[in-house]
């Protein structure tokens, strides 16, 4: 149950990979697997403990993700020209394991851009520990996976085995060797996201770098009401400048969380029959541009706005869409005050190997949205009453762009954050 569960996350999959460049230094090795994903590796040791005694998230590593995963959303997204797609979940994980091994004023400038507060080293892989075992069992009709793999050259190995077994002790990483790279790595990838990334890490000379520690998310999960393909029509999606596209409107009448705000309104689509996890759906009113909308959302606001929601009957026209997002993050993490980990001269990440920094951060993603449900893969997620109260009427026709959000309503962590301007 435990391997089945650790090894298969669906409801939309993402995948992060970071590299360490090597400078030079040698160190211990740990136990070899094979290239390629491994359907037998068993979730790790504090994840399983923390499944079993049904170990409390730490409050302030969602706190952390959200912001961190909103501000590096913001950093790609600066003016919703195309779709943006991210998994704040998958990112920080593994920037979060690469932090183990930094030192001194990159650790300093890591923690800042992470927004890691008063979290220390131990508090967050604990915490990291809580938050797998939690989404392993969020919701036995929804598959989630979460993957984590340390790759290295086994045969002259300069990572440090604290390093190692940090990585295996909290986040199960199968270890790999990157004497086969990229070919075995993006394999992994491809397994781990059941197909849906293919290509993760960049065709370079691999003979030079320390490590590459790679992360997927997958999920898939059906709506918990699915919409009626029969009902899915062509109507027109207007684009932010005015221009129009042809789009599938899947069509849906019912009861269901909503909030009509300020200048938008809100809406939540619930995977599951626990309906633990539910897409968020923000759609600006007419006249109002998705990018206002955007620049007013934040963690706390996310939070504000999923409070607001209350059952409301009406009628949801949604579009049919898939959505692929790729990038390399460099750019993006240093804006967000850890350039210094990219620094080959500055650069500290002693607790990992000597001599190394981060050389590159990859990250893709894949939504795909259609009548039964949604799959996200990125490489780097009834009421019965007594009484019955008339509820308001709304109507909310998404032909227009708009922002979604993938989140555990459980924990409030934000597995995959989304804009769509354009559905063709």
């Amino acid at each position: 149950m435990h391997m089945r569960s650790w090894l298969a996350v669906s409801a939309g999959a993402g995948a992060l990979l970071a590299v360490l460049a090597l400078l030079g230094g040698c160190g211990g090795g740990t136990r070899a697997a094979a290239g390629g994903p491994s359907g037998a590796d068993p979730a790790p040791t504090a994840v399983v403990q923390d499944e079993a005694s049904a170990a409390p998230v730490d409050p302030r590593l969602i706190a952390a993700d959200n912001a961190f995963g909103l501000d590096l959303f913001a950093a790609l997204n600066p003016g919703a020209a195309a779709n943006v797609a991210i998994s704040p979940t998958s990112v920080a994980l593994v920037l979060q394991i690469i932090y183990n091994g930094a030192a001194g004023a990159t650790q300093q400038a890591m923690a800042q851009a992470l927004a890691l507060g008063s979290l220390t080293t131990a508090d967050l892989n604990a915490a990291n520990a809580a938050l797998q075992a939690s989404l392993l069992g969020a919701e036995p009709d929804v598959e989630l996976t979460l993957a984590n793999s340390l790759w290295m050259h086994l045969a002259q190995n300069p990572v440090l085995p604290s390093f190692t077994a940090v990585n295996e002790t909290y986040y199960g990483a199968m270890i790999g060797d990157l004497a086969g790279a990229p070919a075995n790595v993006n394999a992994w990838v491809a397994g781990a996201t059941q197909g849906l990334v293919t290509q993760i890490l960049p065709p370079r000379d691999y003979a030079l770098v320390d490590a590459v520690i790679a992360n997927a998310v997958y999920f898939k999960g059906a709506w918990t009401a699915a919409f009626d393909p029969t009902q899915t029509a062509t109507a027109p999606f207007v684009r932010a400048d005015g221009t129009q596209v042809s789009a599938q409107l899947m069509h849906q009448t019912g009861s269901f969380p909503y909030w009509k705000g300020a200048n938008f309104q809100a809406l939540r689509l619930p995977y599951g029959q626990q309906a633990r996890l539910g897409m968020l759906i923000v759609l600006p009113d007419p006249g109002v541009t998705l990018a206002d909308v955007v620049a007013g959302i934040s963690a706390a606001s996310l939070d504000a706005w999923s409070s607001q929601l209350a059952p409301a009957y009406g009628g949801i026209a949604l579009p049919r869409f898939t959505s692929s997002y790729g990038a390399a993050l460099p750019a993006a993490l240093s804006a967000l005050g850890m350039g210094i980990a990219f620094d080959a001269a500055a650069a500290d990440f002693s607790g990992i190997a000597p001599q190394t920094y981060l050389a590159d951060v990859e990250h893709k993603v894949v939504v795909e949205v259609d009548e039964s449900g949604t799959v996200a893969a990125g490489a780097t997620t009834g009421t019965v009453g007594v009484t019955v109260v008339e509820a308001p009427q709304f109507t909310m026709t998404v032909d227009r762009p708009f922002f979604y959000a993938i989140r555990d309503d459980a924990t409030g962590a934000l597995l995959f954050i989304g804009t769509l301007v354009d559905p063709g």
